[in-house]
């Protein structure tokens, strides 16, 4: 305050001594130093997820990786085509639970079999629900059976019934395949081995075909009804004249419609009380697939088998081929070791994981020769 006095003392000299007026000090207005406010926050929406791939593209990934895998001899890659939870049924064998059971179990079938390779020959697809008809080779190089690798080679068909999960992943697989077929050609049996189906280079994919679905359905449901009531001349009805049938008991494939009748009556004296149970009844196209339990107790012979007097419980799965409304042709798939160590002509040793090991099969003895899987498909 005094600085500022003087220099107003002074002022007034210099102008002449008059009386000036003098503003008053003018007081600085504060600086308001603006404060960044921060935004309010904006709700934002999760980008959605990509959408998922068709079924149909993801059940056909899953089918190359499972196959790229197999003949590649990497176990991880085959397995990763299951959901952690998958279950594999094989029929007479344990079962293979979850996936890091499968890459196991699918290991030691590369020590068994050495070499292995499969193709896939008829795949039939619907919704959730892919079909597999499959040909596999290999060669002998683990125990099987109790029976040492032998080097020898191996080859039959096979049949898998797949259900696959929302992420395109198999959750289950009831498989069939001849385990009967590659004991013969391990040299396990005195019986002729079966000639190895070659690896198919295409696959056939039936798909589904909306009405006729439905009606080859319903000549599957009544071939299967007529079994049901023993009724011969209900199922030769829905035969066609140039039939072919593949079946359980006989090893050879049935041509005609009265030798294909006869075969349906030799099914009841050999097992008179057999009831037939069907699982899963699906039709695709001109063709139905019918997986079915068969119950019943052996009373009558089995080809050259002798009666045993012994239950069994047999797991299976007849493909039908239908023409005009007929029964064109039947090809029928099993385990046939499941049937014949019920009937006590076969003994195997099922051990964790699915695998089969055990004394050789019985064969050429008393009680008949060793089991035979079904022939070869065409």
């Amino acid at each position: 305050m005094r600085k500022g006095f003087v220099f107003g003392t002074l002022v007034l000299v210099a102008c002449g001594g008059e009386e000036q007026q003098v503003p008053p000090p003018v007081t600085p207005t504060p600086t308001v130093t603006a404060t960044a406010t921060a935004p309010e926050p904006v709700a934002t929406t999760p980008p959605a997820p990509a959408p998922k791939p068709p079924m149909a593209d993801m059940q056909r990934d899953a089918m190359k990786n499972a196959g790229e895998g197999l003949n590649g001899h990497d176990a991880k890659k085959f397995a990763g085509v299951y959901a952690d939870d998958a279950v594999i049924s094989v029929a007479g064998l344990n079962d293979v639970a979850g996936r890091a059971q499968v890459e196991s179990n699918m290991e030691e079938w590369f020590k068994t079999f050495s070499k292995i390779k499969l193709g896939f020959n008829r795949v039939w697809m619907k919704d959730k629900t892919v079909v597999l008809e499959w040909v596999i080779n290999g060669t002998h190089s683990g125990e099987l059976f109790g029976v040492k690798g032998t080097e020898n080679q191996i080859g039959h068909y096979g049949l898998s019934i797949v259900s696959f999960d929302d992420d395109g992943k198999v959750k289950t697989e009831r498989r069939y395949g001849d385990l009967g077929t590659v004991a013969t050609q391990l040299g396990a049996t005195k019986e002729k081995a079966r000639a190895i189906p070659a690896i198919p280079d295409s696959t056939d994919v039936i798909t589904s075909k909306g009405a006729d679905d439905a009606k080859s359905e319903e000549v599957a449901k009544a071939v299967l009804a007529a079994y049901d009531k023993k009724a011969d001349a209900d199922y030769e009805k829905l035969l066609a004249d140039t039939v072919e049938v593949d079946g359980l008991l006989h090893l050879n494939t049935v041509k005609g419609k009265a030798d294909a009748k006869k075969a349906f009556g030799a099914f009841f004296k050999a097992f008179p009380d057999a009831k037939i149970t069907p699982g899963l009844v699906v039709g695709v196209g001109d063709s139905a697939v019918v997986e079915y339990t068969m119950t019943g107790t052996n009373k009558g012979a089995i080809g050259s088998v002798q009666p045993t007097k012994k239950p069994v419980t047999v797991h299976a799965v007849d493909v039908f081929k239908i023409k005009d409304g007929k029964v064109a042709r039947v090809w029928s798939y099993q385990n046939s070791t499941e049937m014949m160590t019920q009937l006590g002509l076969f003994k195997v040793d099922v051990v964790k994981g699915g695998d089969a090991k055990g004394p050789a099969p019985k064969g050429g003895d008393a009680k008949g020769p060793a089991p035979k899987g079904p022939a070869p498909k065409k």
